[in-house]
C-alpha cells in the first residue's frame, strides 16, 4: 500500500478515537442528557472534519505525487541516458575489435584488467586464468607486459615483433580513450605462415634458377659443337635426342610451376562431370610402356565414378600418382589401384612395392622440390605431390600417406 495512504487512514482512526473518546467523556459529565439528537450532530461535525481532513490530504499528496513523478521521470532519463551511452560504447569497441577479425585481440581497462580476450589472443600469448584480471598476474610474458606498461604510461602506440614458443608474432597496443578512462588495445598477429611463405618464395625462385640454369647450359654446350661440327653422324643424332629430353625436362618443369601458381590462385577451368574411371583407364594406357620396361604388375579395382571439377586437375592428379608408382618401383614390382566412392565420398588409393618412404620424410613430402634423399637419382620437378596436395585441397579432401622403407608406399586420397 502507498505510504500516503497509511498515513491518512491512520489519521482518519485517530479521529475517530477521539471522538468516541469525547462522547463518552460528555455522556459522563452529562448524564442528564438523553437526547440523541446531540451525538447526531457531534457525529456529522465529526464525519466533516474526517472528510475535510481527507480532501487537504488529496490536494496535498497530489501535488506531492506530480513532483514525486517529475522526479522518478527525471532519474529514469538519466537513467537511461547513463545506459544508451554504456551501450554505445561498447558497440564502439566491440565494432573496433571485429575490425581485426582473425587476429589475437585484448582489451585491458583503466584498472589494468582484462575485460575482453578472444580465443586467439588466448592461444598466442598462453594467457592464463588468476584470481585477478590484472594483466600482469594474467599474462606471462615480460617483454609483452613491458610494451603494455609503456602504452598506458605514453598513451602512444607501440609495435614490436617477438619469437614466442616458435611463433613470429606481431603485437601492437593502442591507446584509447572511452569516457574520459584511458584503455589499451592489445592486437596480435601471427606471421609464422606468412614468414614461412616468404621463405618458400625465396626457396622457389632460387631452386627454379638452378634447375633451368643447369639444363640451358648444357644446351648451349652442345648447341655451340653442332655449329663448329665437331660433333656429326650418329654422335650428332645422340646428342639431339639428349637436347630433346632435356627441353623436354624444361618444358613440363615450366608446366608444373604454372600448374601449380594457377591452384595456388584457385584459378582453373570450369567444371564439368568427369568420368573418372575412363580418365584413370586412359592414364594407366599413357603409361604403359613405362609399366611393362618395369615388368610391373597393375591391379586394379575400379568402379564407375563421375565427379564435378575441372578434368586438368583430376588428370594431373592422376598422371602424378601413377608416374611416382612407377618411378620408384622395383623391376617386377607391383601396383593396385583402388577407386570408389564410399558415403558420398571419392576414394582414391595407390598401392606400390617400390623404395617407399622414411618416416622422417613423410610430413614434408608434399612440400615444393623437396625430394627423398634416395629418390634423387631418378628424374623429376620435386613438384608433382606439392601440386597433387594443392588438387586434394582444391576440393576440400585429405590425402595421406603410410609407407615403410624399400618395402611399399600407400597414398589414399578423399575428396
Amino acid at each position: 500500500m502507498d505510504l500516503n495512504k497509511k498515513i491518512f487512514i491512520r489519521l482518519a482512526v485517530y479521529v475517530s478515537i477521539l471522538l468516541t473518546i469525547f462522547f463518552i467523556v460528555y455522556q459522563i459529565l452529562h448524564p442528564e442528557i438523553t437526547n440523541l439528537f446531540i451525538y447526531l450532530i457531534f457525529l456529522v461535525i465529526g464525519l466533516g472534519l474526517v472528510w475535510a481532513l481527507y480532501i487537504e490530504y488529496k490536494a496535498y499528496f497530489s501535488k506531492y505525487d506530480i513532483h514525486k513523478q517529475a522526479l522518478d521521470r527525471d532519474l529514469l532519463i538519466k537513467e537511461l541516458d547513463r545506459l544508451n551511452t554504456e551501450l554505445k560504447t561498447k558497440d564502439e569497441q566491440m565494432l573496433m575489435m571485429s575490425s581485426f577479425a582473425g587476429q589475437g585481440i585484448i582489451l585491458i581497462n583503466d584498472k589494468k584488467e582484462i575485460i575482453f580476450a578472444n580465443e586467439s589472443a588466448i592461444k598466442l600469448l598462453n594467457i592464463v586464468d588468476a584470481k585477478t584480471n590484472s594483466y600482469e598476474h594474467r599474462m606471462r610474458h615480460t617483454m609483452i607486459k613491458e610494451q603494455i606498461k609503456k602504452t598506458y604510461q605514453t598513451r602512444q602506440h607501440e609495435n614490436y615483433n617477438y619469437k614466442i614458443d616458435h611463433k613470429n608474432l606481431n603485437v601492437k597496443t593502442i591507446s584509447t580513450e572511452q569516457n574520459r578512462s584511458n584503455f589499451v588495445l592489445v592486437i596480435i598477429e601471427d606471421l609464422t605462415e606468412k614468414i614461412q611463405l616468404q621463405n618458400v618464395k625465396k626457396d622457389f625462385f632460387s631452386y627454379a634458377g638452378h634447375e633451368l640454369k643447369t639444363p640451358i647450359t648444357v644446351l648451349r654446350g652442345y648447341a655451340e659443337l653442332i655449329q663448329q661440327e665437331i660433333i656429326n653422324g650418329e654422335e650428332a643424332i645422340d646428342i639431339s635426342k639428349q637436347m630433346i629430353d632435356l627441353i623436354d625436362f624444361m618444358k613440363g618443369f615450366v608446366d608444373d610451376m604454372l600448374m601449380l601458381s594457377r591452384l595456388e590462385t584457385f584459378t582453373g577451368g570450369e567444371k564439368e562431370s568427369i568420368d573418372l574411371k575412363k580418365l584413370l583407364l586412359d592414364t594407366l594406357a599413357y603409361y604403359q610402356g613405362a609399366i611393362e620396361d618395369k615388368k610391373i604388375e597393375v591391379e586394379l579395382d575400379i568402379e564407375d565414378v563421375t565427379f564435378e571439377g575441372d578434368r586438368l586437375d583430376f588428370t594431373k592428379l592422376f598422371k602424378n600418382m601413377i608416374e611416382n608408382a612407377i618411378k620408384y618401383n622395383k623391376e617386377s614390382g607391383q601396383i593396385k589401384i583402388s577407386l570408389k566412392r564410399a558415403l558420398n565420398q571419392l576414394v582414391f588409393i595407390i598401392y606400390d612395392t617400390g623404395i617407399g618412404v622414411a618416416v622422417e620424410d613423410q610430413d614434408r613430402i608434399f612440400e615444393r622440390f623437396y625430394r627423398v634423399h634416395s629418390s634423387r637419382k631418378e628424374p623429376g620437378t620435386g613438384l608433382g605431390l606439392a601440386i597433387t596436395k594443392h588438387i586434394v585441397n582444391k576440393y576440400h579432401g585429405h590425402i595421406s600417406i603410410e609407407s615403410e622403407s624399400n618395402k611399399y608406399t600407400k597414398f589414399t586420397i578423399v575428396i
